[in-house]
């Protein structure tokens, strides 16, 4: 197969260069061409849940990552399951999935998705221990700290919303969180 530029390309290697252009629905059908002439690829499965899921389609992207995993249970496709079931609101089925990829790497982000399993539940003191898992892990993570401060917010521990607000904002902007921090401070500030 021809790209336009004449180079011989494989429908993987299209399939990842319409996916880097954000045309998922595209780079589906590539990564599912490629599927057809090598279905034992954990990593075209992946590629193929990552593309559904960027296009909302949840339930094939949970589908693909499981094909993924039989073929590669590692950490990452064992967490993309996890996400992809977490948008599902399938609680119980992501927080088997967050655990297995803990079990094979207990690193912060999967912590940090276990963590949200929770919080998306309002089980915040449940969160928090997830979430301060991953700040033991790595205290400058600042997902870990959103997330933490968030749980703290939420249970009016102002005071100490405040730093790790400010820390979660140091890697960008967002009004939500400048938001909190302003409240956060105005509610210290009035005690």
């Amino acid at each position: 197969m021809s790209s336009q530029s004449g180079s011989a390309t494989t429908p993987s290697e299209e399939g990842i260069q319409l996916f880097l252009k954000r045309q998922f629905k595209e780079a589906a059908e590539k990564f599912r061409e490629a599927i057809k002439d090598d279905a034992e690829s954990g990593n075209l499965w992946n590629l193929l849940a990552q593309a559904e899921a960027n296009q909302g389609n949840y339930d094939s992207a949970v589908e693909s990552i499981t094909e993924a995993i039989k073929l590669d249970p590692n950490t990452v496709n064992w967490q993309l399951k996890g996400t992809f079931l977490l948008r599902l609101s399938k609680f119980d089925e992501a927080r088997e999935a967050v655990e297995a990829a803990i079990e094979l790497d207990p690193i912060p982000v999967a912590y940090i998705l276990r963590g949200q399993i929770e919080y998306n539940q309002r089980k915040f003191d449940e969160s928090m221990v997830f979430f301060e898992k991953a700040l033991e892990l790595d205290p400058e993570n600042p997902l870990a700290n959103q997330m933490t401060g968030l749980v703290l917010f939420m249970k009016g521990s102002y005071s100490e919303v405040i730093p790790l607000i400010e820390k979660a904002l140091e890697v960008g902007h967002s009004d939500h969180l400048q938001a909190i921090l302003d409240e956060s401070r105005k509610r210290v500030a009035e005690s």
